[in-house]
């Protein structure tokens, strides 16, 4: 459930955000909507710190376009400070040709006998997200978040997870999702780390662009932190675009 401020000089919405605190030690806040439409924004949003402190939240996230610079600094005079850039590319497939190129990569959705190898990546591919880069929560929080994630998706009602290979060899994963309109959404992927700097990125990302096309998907659309920038070369390369970014904070009590 929701809660919210709403004054004359603020609008702030938030929620709990249990799938993260499954990883976490601690209750975890998600702020989803924030707008500064006053002087008094400052101390209208002290009923939101007392209902953080009511539960004994120890981590508050908050995402932000990227111009929202009253919201952010109000943010940071609070004790939220900026973890990243996040790039939201989206490709229109409708020049894309999906016929099969001579590749010898496959794509399945992933059975019983590969959960242990995807966990495997997910445990340990994830270098650049918010989690593990913020240095004041411990980085094994992030790889198990990533590895919760991946074990829920073969029972989610929408996402589904497609495992590359090589010659048998397992070499990456994608958790994507069909959303109206035409749009496959690429929510997670990564190469295993054994197989990474080997040709790999081009190659699996290609597939899966032609993968989404023949399965009738008119664009596709993913996200990736700035801070990826061998990711965000790929996706360049591969034709994406960029719209403007957004900006993460959190909130950590210390």
């Amino acid at each position: 459930m929701s809660e919210l401020i709403e004054t004359e000089s603020l609008r702030l919405k938030w929620i709990r955000a249990p799938w993260d605190e499954a990883v976490c030690p601690f209750p975890v806040m998600q702020v989803d909507q924030i707008e500064v439409r006053g002087n008094g924004a400052r101390e209208d949003i002290r009923a939101f710190e007392e209902a953080r402190e009511r539960i004994g939240a120890g981590l508050v996230s908050c995402r932000l376009p990227h111009d929202k610079l009253a919201e952010s600094m109000l943010l940071e005079a609070c004790g939220f400070r900026f973890i990243e850039m996040l790039y939201a590319p989206h490709l229109d497939l409708a020049g894309i040709d999906a016929g099969v190129e001579p590749d010898d990569l496959t794509i399945a959705q992933a059975t019983e006998d590969d959960m242990p190898a995807v966990l495997r990546i997910a445990g340990s591919a994830f270098q650049n997200e918010r989690f593990k880069m913020d240095p004041r929560l411990d980085p094994a929080i992030s790889d198990r978040r990533f590895q919760n994630w991946v074990a829920s998706t073969p029972a989610h009602p929408s996402q589904q997870l497609f495992v590359i290979s090589d010659h048998g060899r397992l070499v990456a994963f994608f958790v994507v999702e069909t959303h109206p309109g035409g749009t496959c959404y690429w929510h997670l992927n990564a190469v295993a780390p054994d197989a990474q700097g080997q040709g790999y990125g081009q190659r699996v990302w290609s597939a899966m662009v032609r993968h989404a096309r023949r399965n009738g998907a008119q664009r596709v659309r993913t996200s990736v932190v700035a801070r990826n920038t061998r990711v965000m070369i790929l996706y360049a390369r591969l034709g994406f675009t960029l719209p403007p970014p957004a900006m993460t904070f959190h909130w950590v009590k210390e």
